[in-house]
């Protein structure tokens, strides 16, 4: 019933917003463009991170790995810029952390301590509870696949949608072994879209990839205070 991929998003995105999650479609990753992503924020720690005034998102990705190499007030330890320097092998120069760091601290996520050390004001990372990405396809279920193992590396629960009477093809055949053992789930997209497979969350330790794909809900987040 699908001529195009796109034609599958609105049910897709349907299913998504019925889990309560924000919804961003062509979304960029290191490994291409994927086309749904949903999201739900860690409630607690967003009200943190406003009651220390930091609205203004990290807009890239150098910094919110940045942040997330300086350590927190309450540890009560600091990091030098040389110690950053050390961490990014010389591949990054100082004046560039420098500037980063300037950045960090104008927008009140750093602050300056004991003159030449830098600590975090709190640590909310991560901010989320729940990040999901979805692959749609009309068909080269391969192609589908290889995407979404792929999007597990920023994502907690990754799912390929595919039309309906194909979806359900798919999870009586051999291929439904793979998707079960890398705990791919698979959508089956027609008026409405159902999970006909679940996906297995995968819990990242520290992921500063996925710390920036959460940031970039940031925004929708604030639209509704």
């Amino acid at each position: 019933m699908f001529a195009y991929e796109q034609e599958m998003a609105a049910p897709a995105t349907a299913w998504l917003a019925g889990r309560k999650l924000m919804v961003k479609r062509e979304f960029p990753t290191p490994w291409g463009v994927c086309d749904l992503v949903g999201c739900s924020l860690n409630e607690r720690r967003v009200q943190r991170r406003l009651s220390l005034g930091q609205r203004k998102p990290l807009r890239s990705q150098l910094r919110v790995h940045l942040l997330s190499l300086i350590p927190d007030r309450s540890s009560r330890r600091a990091v030098s810029l040389d110690e950053l320097h050390r961490h990014f092998g010389g591949y990054l120069d100082r004046r560039r952390i420098g500037e980063e760091l300037g950045r960090l601290i104008a927008d009140r996520f750093v602050e300056q301590v004991e003159g030449h050390l830098y600590a975090r004001r709190d640590r909310w990372m991560p901010l989320h509870k729940r990040l999901v990405a979805v692959e749609l396809k009309l068909d080269r279920t391969d192609d589908a696949f290889a995407q979404a193992v792929n999007n597990l590396g920023f994502a907690d629960e990754s799912y390929v949608a595919l039309p309906a009477e194909r979806a359900r093809r798919l999870i009586k055949g051999k291929s439904r072994s793979a998707f079960t053992e890398r705990g791919i789930g698979l959508l089956a997209v027609g008026e409405d879209c159902r999970a006909v497979l679940r996906a297995r969350p995968v819990r990242h330790a520290h992921n500063p990839i996925q710390d920036y794909c959460v940031e970039r809900f940031w925004q929708i987040r604030l639209k509704s205070l």
